[in-house]
């Protein structure tokens, strides 16, 4: 008897759902303590999965979401690399997504005029983009 690898028995399990593009996570949880490093790493991250075309959100949470707030991201130039603010830009305009966790908005950081491309969620959000992904936090 031949059986065709292609074909699915009734006890076969279903194949996994596959998005069009493979998801990816960048966490940011690290506030200014650090002069905005980590920050920079974390959006340097975002905008390299961005180029090899994985489908890319950046979820800023506790310290993190300090970042989410205008005037401050303008205020870092880690050396070697983009500014902050160009960083961010560039993924945004990329299509990439900047999400703030819902109970750390105007909480975990002193509250302020929140930057027009974040956009505030909760963590099923960042829990239903990374299933079957991948996440990188900072």
């Amino acid at each position: 008897m031949h059986v065709n690898s292609l074909s699915a028995s009734p006890s076969s399990p279903p194949a996994p759902t596959r998005h069009a593009r493979d998801p990816y996570a960048v966490i940011l949880a690290s506030g200014p303590e650090d002069g905005g490093k980590r920050a920079t790493l974390a959006l340097a991250a975002a905008c390299t999965a961005q180029a090899m075309d994985l489908d890319t959100i950046v979820f800023l949470l506790g310290d993190g979401a300090h970042w989410a707030y205008d005037g401050h991201a303008e205020q870092v130039h880690a050396a070697g690399f983009p500014a902050l603010a160009d960083l961010i830009d560039s993924f945004v305009e990329g299509g990439g997504q900047l999400l703030l966790c819902s109970a750390c908005d105007g909480i975990c950081t002193l509250p302020g005029a929140r930057r027009g491309d974040v956009r505030v969620r909760g963590l099923a959000s960042l829990l239903s983009h990374t299933v079957g992904g991948s996440t990188v936090t900072f």
